[in-house]
């Protein structure tokens, strides 16, 4: 079935129309735009009163990437009232679905990705044409959503964010650092195990395989070669990761928060390295991450954790 007998399409409003601001004011709505993670796809903020009706659209609303070379055709189901800009889509189904529903086929939609470039854009015909199961698998509707989907985001005050009292670490004392283990792709099959290779989306999932797990859940994975080079990503799960990323295993509690924290930091240092200058696993080990801490001079995990809750629209991986 297509998409265009499943869903109506809307588009987005421009962002050359609207005034956007960073903090959220009394009537103002998250304003969105296209992202690989669900976690960046707020903009900013748009006054209500000056946008049409038509544009504003409910929590629990499929909404697509339409734009962007890294972004395009990530599709996902708000949790929260919005206005799309220009370069996102909205579909509005033509029968009643539950969330589960929309979930599994936004999923679908993403999973369309590889068809579509910044050449190739997921717009008009292209986005109406792709096709897509008729129905749902029943399972899908057992399926406990593993953080509360419908709950709205908490208002809370950001803390401060004053990096001068920041204290420098080496990556060896906060992680222990492995190298993945190199596999060719013939001995490949599909499986259950995610495969974290070297790229620069899709938390750094490859495919699924039938390799055993060789590194635990609740890491993070850092490429070091090819187009991902200094992308970090959190792994919840047991994974197995091919030679060109390392990952880093940590030797404190972690959790998503913090991670998500940890990840951002890390992401900064990605001028520092391309494919002539790799962040291999030597020179990580001798390579330093600026973190926040506390009295004692020992970072401070709560504060990190806390930050990231107090953000808009943050909720577990």
């Amino acid at each position: 079935m297509l998409l265009m007998d499943l869903f109506n399409v809307y588009n987005g409003f421009p962002s050359t129309q609207v005034s956007v601001k960073a903090q959220k004011e009394d009537d103002h709505i998250p304003f969105i735009r296209p992202s690989s993670n669900y976690q960046n796809v707020v903009v900013g903020y748009v006054d209500k009163k000056t946008i049409p009706k038509r544009f504003i659209f409910p929590p629990e609303t499929i909404f697509v990437s339409t734009n962007g070379q890294g972004s395009h055709t990530y599709s996902y189901v708000s949790n929260f009232p919005f206005v799309p800009n220009s370069d996102v889509a909205v579909l509005i189904p033509k029968r009643d679905m539950a969330v589960q529903e929309k979930i599994f086929y936004a999923l679908c939609i993403t999973k369309n990705r590889y068809r579509f470039s910044y050449g190739r854009k997921p717009k008009g015909e292209r986005l109406t044409n792709i096709n897509l199961p008729d129905t749902a698998p029943e399972w899908i509707y057992e399926t406990k959503l593993e953080y509360e989907f419908l709950k709205p985001t908490k208002e809370q005050v950001v803390p401060d964010l004053d990096t001068n009292d920041w204290k420098e670490f080496l990556y060896t004392d906060i992680f222990e650092i492995k190298k993945g283990k190199r596999v060719v792709s013939n001995e490949l099959n599909s499986g259950s195990t995610p495969f974290i290779g070297a790229i620069d989306s899709n938390n750094g999932y490859r495919e699924y395989c039938d390799l055993p797990s060789i590194f635990p859940g609740n890491s993070i994975t850092i490429p070091y070669n090819g187009n991902g080079v200094a992308e970090a990503f959190y792994q919840p799960k047991p994974f197995w990761a091919s030679d060109d990323v390392n990952v880093l295993i940590p030797n404190f509690e972690l959790n998503q928060y913090i991670a998500m924290f940890l990840i951002t930091i890390i992401r900064k240092e990605k001028y520092r390295f391309n494919y002539g200058r790799k962040w291999h696993k030597e020179r990580m080990e001798n390579s330093t991450i600026k973190l926040p801490v506390d009295e004692k001079g020992i970072p401070d995990w709560v504060f990190m954790e806390k930050y990231i809750k107090s953000l808009s629209f943050s909720m577990p991986l």
